[in-house]
């Protein structure tokens, strides 16, 4: 019961190593403290609309524009973004990720693609952004 009670105390007194997220560069080249490095990752969904909806490109490309603005960052973080369709068609075209800033970031298709492919396909955008918030 001894040895417990000490383990107790032990665990208490001494502090939890937290998650640690290490941002090695970003898009502008610049780095912030690392207690402020945040991961932000969501799903934009195929059939969002307005100003997040899929969009046909004039260059025959198929354009998304990101919202990151909950995610509060700083300055243009690190993005990653890939495509999934619904289980009945896999035929999602890869993504070129055109352009960041702190509060969105906007995709083009490679391959050809139209707007209304990428709803009857139902791609939606998985992503995550590595970044600061302060």
């Amino acid at each position: 019961m001894k040895v417990l009670g000490y383990l107790l105390i032990l665990m208490l007194t001494v502090p939890g190593r937290l998650a640690e997220l290490k941002i090695l560069s970003t898009p502008d080249g610049t780095t912030g403290a690392q207690p402020c490095a945040l991961t932000c990752s969501g799903v934009a969904k195929y059939d969002e609309t307005d100003k997040y909806e899929w969009y046909s490109w004039s260059s025959g490309k198929a354009y998304k524009l990101i919202d990151l603005k909950a995610c509060n960052f700083v300055s243009a973080p690190v993005v990653t973004a890939t495509l999934r369709g619904s289980y009945s068609s896999f035929t999602c075209p890869s993504l070129y990720i055109w352009d960041v800033w702190s509060s969105q970031f906007d995709l083009l298709t490679v391959e050809d693609a139209t707007s209304d492919q990428m709803l009857s396909r139902q791609c939606d955008v998985y992503w995550t952004a590595n970044g600061y918030n302060c």
